[in-house]
């Protein structure tokens, strides 16, 4: 009696494990739509602190659109720092600036590819003073 509870107890936690016969995942089926940024810019300065976006500019663009986001424009940027964005599913070119600090560029960056989605690329910036 206890070995058949147990068998059960094993087959139903299995069964719970997900993914489908052939060993692939199965993607959730979206109920509302959930808009992912393809990049974050994290910033920090030489001595690992992460300072305010408040005066920073950072310009991702694409082969097609190109945009650019003030850091005073976001509601707590005294408290922010990072800046998300690049919303198109293809290589973004990102320029970094940042009042004080020497601009910094980077070309071709990418989001993360997974099986039912995408993930943000974590670009962490480490900032050198004028």
């Amino acid at each position: 009696m206890v070995r058949s509870i147990l068998i059960l107890a094993s087959a139903a936690v299995l069964s719970a494990c997900g993914g489908s016969k052939d060993g692939t995942e199965e993607c959730p089926t979206i109920v509302e739509p959930v808009v992912i940024p393809a990049i974050s810019v994290n910033f920090y300065d030489m001595d690992m602190e992460a300072p305010n976006v408040c005066d920073a500019i950072v310009t991702i663009s694409s082969p097609d659109n190109s945009e650019t986001i003030y850091g005073s424009a976001l509601s707590d940027c005294e408290n922010t720092n990072s800046i998300v964005g690049g919303y198109d599913l293809v290589g973004h070119d990102v320029l970094v600036e940042k009042a004080g600090f020497v601009s910094q560029s980077f070309e071709e960056i990418t989001f993360i590819e997974t099986t039912c989605s995408y993930e943000t690329f974590e670009l962490d910036v480490y900032l050198e003073k004028n």
